[in-house]
């Protein structure tokens, strides 16, 4: 079949946001949940520009991978440029130029985590604020990390009457 007798316009049948398992009569793959949705484009659309009309779609980005006419959602053939573009469409105009050609998507996950630009004030640290005590029985006191353990002296002014537990 020639190009020249095929239609000007082509149709992705997308999914996303949803899981490929098995049926549970025979086993075989399929999309359970997520949306699905149809986009009818240009025949001769780009790589590039299908990945935006996703994007536009799906509010993030995606990667391709398309379901091959003759095969199960066991092969999904990755589409990553114009090149892997155009032999999935051809693949499917050997099989019939109507066909919705089928495509699961799925978000990219970065390899890198961009954090934002420090600020001063988190670069500069603020001086440690003292940690709360906590008094028992009014005689034993312990600082709040449970590290510090000593004894109040209660007729005293407790900032200068703290000793360590065991001195007398």
């Amino acid at each position: 079949m020639t190009n020249s007798s095929s239609p000007s316009t082509i149709k992705f049948l997308y999914s996303y946001a949803g899981k490929i398992l098995p049926r549970n009569t025979d086993g075989n793959l399929r999309y359970i949940g997520g949306h699905t949705r149809v986009l009818t484009t240009n025949r001769s659309i780009t790589f590039s520009e299908l990945i935006v009309k996703f994007f536009e779609s799906c509010g993030f980005s995606v990667n391709l991978k398309f379901k091959l006419p003759s095969e199960d959602l066991d092969v999904l053939v990755s589409v990553t440029c114009d090149e892997d573009l155009r032999s999935v469409i051809e693949e499917y105009n050997r099989v019939s130029t109507e066909l919705k050609i089928r495509v699961l998507l799925f978000p990219v996950n970065s390899l890198k985590t961009i954090s934002p630009v420090p600020s001063v004030e988190s670069i500069v640290k603020p001086k440690p604020k003292p940690k709360p005590v906590l008094c028992l029985r009014r005689q034993y006191c312990y600082m709040m990390d449970r590290k510090s353990l000593f004894v109040h002296d209660w007729n005293v002014k407790w900032m200068n009457n703290k000793r360590p537990l065991g001195v007398r």
